[in-house]
């Protein structure tokens, strides 16, 4: 197991759930409601009373106290993969041969601090790290560059010490001191509390010279160990530290970072954007390429990672390059992620909403808002289908569903407030605004009747699950009977799939039948790799 440190609380991730760990070799375990850690449990003295499941237990599972002997028994099998003794869990395991190849001791120095050990050393230490939290937290207290470095490089060398990081491999039978089993975690925390003392009390004098620094100092440790590597690319962008985009930049597009590095970079442009909205729209446009270029490249990356990539990606909101707008090369990638059925429902909703957040033009020929609106319209029915099938054996992942429909998918169509033509029904490229408004007037009943089940006494259950399915039905229906004019997002672009292209080519042939004329420029292909379906 390797344990990786983020602020509690701090970060309001809609994914869910809360890092607590990355076990042996970056083996990533992921459940429904986040990440979890995959550990044998320790044997329990026969005497000792289990401490109460974490899951409810399933309906005729015993009530009853093991007794002793069935303790005893049960301490000696080995561990038992989570996915098949929890109903309604799913496991992923993921491994990141670039983190194995960074677990190596050996091959990482120790980044040392300037300062000494002596006790009066260590006294001014501890004033230093005092000092630096009363600066940051308020602006009449004069920002003194020494003390920041001082603390910044302190932190570095505490995370790249090698008996804090074994502390935190946790092998087999070891057991580390307390003070060097969370000197890593504490040392994260203390270049992390700045950063939120400053965003606080707005200290923009503050924050400008700790960001500059801090980029500067953190920079080398992304070099290091997979633990401080990790850990320096969280603050990084916690930060929201326009000093740190090309270092986000780099890392991302480099082949051999690990891919949690990669995730706090994809933040870090996210929280640049959200905190600052400093970037000029070449470098919007450059980082949103440089990270859709990496989901079209990775697309087994754990779902994590994706969604934090095309959280990204609807934040910067540059669905194509000025220089080549014909491939509109982000809006493409976004929209192949959409329409992936084999990806998670958390990943594909963020992928909807990104796509309705892009700021597409003219430029982009013949791009069709109503193909993408069509495609996160049979999201929807999607999901509402697997809340239905799935509310009985997972109550709180059907709630988490929910949340989806009534908050990425129903944003990708409305947009947010305060973001200019954000959403399918507000883009200037839609000249009838009936061709999207129909998608979603069909979504709303499904949406509705998934709140009133997830919401509804126990005792209403069954017959709103009912209202539910039926509901879907009819969303499936009208979506089969109400195909987009065009299967392709734009000219030569990613195309729907098969199913809603076939029922467009239908219609269109039945038209021919009747004398009616065939578009021009509109030709609906039931293959999904032509053009850029298929990267």
């Amino acid at each position: 197991m390797i344990k990786v440190f983020t602020a509690g609380g701090r970060d309001a991730s809609r994914f869910g759930g809360s890092w607590a760990g990355l076990i042996a070799l970056l083996v990533f375990c992921l459940q429904l409601q986040g990440y979890v850690q995959a550990q044998a449990p320790k044997p329990q003295p026969p005497a000792t009373k289990p401490d109460a499941p974490s899951q409810p237990t399933p309906p005729g599972g015993g009530g009853e106290e093991p007794k002793a002997d069935e303790d005893d028994d049960a301490a000696k099998q080995p561990p038992v993969d989570p996915s098949e003794t929890q109903k309604g869990a799913s496991l992923e395991v993921f491994l990141d041969p670039n983190a194995v190849a960074q677990l190596d001791l050996k091959k990482f120095k120790e980044l040392k601090s300037p300062r000494g050990t002596t006790p009066a050393d260590v006294t001014q230490a501890k004033q230093d790290a005092g000092q630096l939290k009363v600066m940051a937290g308020d602006p009449l207290v004069p920002v003194d560059p020494r003390v920041i470095t001082a603390v910044i490089d302190d932190v570095v060398a505490k995370l790249t010490n090698h008996k804090n990081i074994e502390a935190n491999l946790d092998p087999e039978g070891a057991k580390p001191k307390p003070e060097d089993a969370k000197a890593i975690q504490d040392a994260t925390q203390s270049l992390l509390e700045p950063i939120f003392l400053a965003r606080s009390a707005k200290n923009v004098q503050f924050q400008t010279q700790f960001n500059r620094i801090l980029a500067q100092r953190l920079e080398p440790v992304l070099k290091n160990h997979l633990i401080p590597r990790i850990q320096a690319m969280i603050i990084l962008a916690q930060s929201g530290n326009v000093d740190a985009y090309k270092i986000f930049l780099a890392e991302i597009k480099n082949p051999t970072q690990t891919v949690w590095v990669k995730l706090w970079a994809f933040r870090g442009l996210t929280n640049i954007k959200q905190l600052t909205n400093k970037l000029s729209t070449s470098q919007e446009m450059d980082a949103a390429k440089a990270v859709s270029d990496q989901l079209v490249k990775n697309q087994e990356w754990p779902w994590p990672v994706q969604f934090r990539g095309l959280e990204a990606l609807a934040t910067l909101r540059q669905g194509f390059l000025t220089t080549s707008p014909k491939t509109a090369d982000m809006a493409a990638t976004t929209f192949q992620y959409l329409i992936n059925g084999e990806l998670r429902k958390e990943v594909r909703a963020e992928a909807a909403l990104a796509l309705g957040l892009m700021q597409i033009t003219t430029v982009v020929p013949k791009y069709n808002v109503a193909t993408a609106a069509h495609a996160a319209a049979q999201l929807a029915a999607e999901i509402g289908d697997q809340i239905a099938k799935g509310f009985t054996e997972n109550k709180l992942y059907a709630q988490k569903l929910t949340t989806m429909l009534m908050g990425p998918v129903l944003q990708a169509f409305e947009g947010r407030a305060g973001l200019r033509e954000s959403g399918f029904l507000n883009s200037p490229l839609l000249t009838n605004k009936a061709d999207v408004q129909k998608y979603i007037d069909a979504i709303r009943p499904v949406t509705k009747a998934a709140i009133d089940l997830v919401g509804g006494p126990a005792g209403q259950a069954k017959a709103r699950n009912d209202e539910l399915t039926a509901r879907v039905a009819a969303l499936k229906d009208f979506l089969a009977k109400n195909p987009p004019a065009s299967a392709e997002l734009f000219q030569g672009g990613p195309q729907l799939p098969a199913p809603a292209a076939a029922v467009a080519g239908d219609d269109q042939n039945k038209a021919e039948q009747k004398g009616q004329p065939k578009e021009k420029g509109d030709p609906v292909q039931a293959d999904a790799s032509k053009g850029r379906g298929k990267q």
